[in-house]
């Protein structure tokens, strides 16, 4: 299993990179703003489901917010 403090290094590895360039060569340079695995690792790092089929995506300033106040 992978532990919590790498979950979280992988998630903000994720959010800085979306910050500086927009993608990244995972899935083939897809969008930040239109990938999910920031979704999965804040939901195996919390146990919560941060999306349902309503939910607007989150902005690169929220999932800044949501990483800082991950324990």
């Amino acid at each position: 299993m992978i532990s919590k403090d790498r979950l979280k290094e992988e998630l903000d590895f994720c959010i800085k990179t979306w910050g500086k360039q927009g993608f990244c060569s995972f899935g083939g340079h897809t969008k930040c703003e239109e990938c999910a695995t920031p979704y999965l690792m804040y939901k195996l790092l919390t146990n919560n489901l941060l999306h349902d089929k309503n939910m607007k995506r989150l902005s690169l300033h929220d999932w800044k917010e949501l990483l800082a106040a991950i324990d």
